[in-house]
């Protein structure tokens, strides 16, 4: 239904139900005028129910599709530069847990609140089930975020932490395999920032993604979620 035929719609409805100051003033009305208006009231709630059955009906296969499909999406192959200067892919990764965040180094505020939470949700894990997570930074600015830059950067965080950069292009790859949306602000040719998701993500030791993780958990909540996985994946791996 196009925007002026729902308005025209809505504007039926409210003549129906209209009860502040603009329908005071009454009108005399005939049989016919009272029928043809019961009869569009009709007709307008058979349409908003049918309407609503239908996007019901899509919610539920994009649902369901989504169970199937989606996870399996998330992620991929990726070829970077880690924050020692040598190549780095997600072959990398395989045998351990990871946690998997994209930002960049210039961030003011977002990415060192995440990056401390990943960084303690990555110690207590560790209490939790004895494994090492890896936390992983993977900079959507590679203009500015080169090797020395993303070394000194990650380091601030955790030991382990490796951090990640390369080619825009590669880096747009990565970004894309994950679903991550980013977008540079443009105000001057170094003095930007970049939007992007607020996501982390958890990979498992065949490098397949298995949760993610929004800018409302805190580290406790990761660590006892990872931990879950981390059992329940060595439970089916023995």
């Amino acid at each position: 239904m196009s925007v002026r035929r729902r308005s025209a719609c809505l504007a039926a409805l409210h003549s129906l139900t209209c009860c502040g100051p603009a329908c005071t003033t009454l009108q005399p009305v005939s049989y016919l005028s009272l029928g043809m208006t019961v009869g569009t009231g009709a007709g307008l709630l058979w349409w908003y129910n049918h309407e609503k059955e239908k996007k019901l009906e899509e919610i539920t296969r994009e649902g369901k599709s989504s169970v199937v499909v989606g996870q399996a999406a998330i992620g991929g192959p990726f070829d970077l530069i880690d924050h020692t200067g040598k190549r780095f892919t997600d072959k990398d990764l395989l045998g351990r847990f990871a946690l998997l965040y994209f930002g960049f180094t210039w961030c003011p505020d977002i990415c060192p609140e995440e990056l401390e939470k990943i960084a303690a949700a990555t110690d207590l894990t560790e209490k939790l089930s004895g494994v090492q997570v890896v936390p992983v930074f993977l900079s959507v600015d590679p203009q500015r975020d080169g090797v020395e830059q993303v070394r000194d950067y990650v380091k601030e965080f955790h030991p382990r932490m490796i951090g990640l950069t390369g080619p825009y292009e590669r880096v747009g790859e990565a970004a894309k395999a994950y679903r991550v949306y980013f977008s540079k602000t443009q105000d001057s040719e170094d003095d930007y920032l970049v939007d992007h998701s607020i996501i982390t993500y958890l990979i498992n030791p065949e490098g397949k993604f298995v949760s993610f993780y929004g800018k409302n958990f805190t580290a406790e909540e990761m660590a006892k979620s990872i931990a879950s996985h981390v059992q329940r994946w060595e439970a089916d791996h023995k």
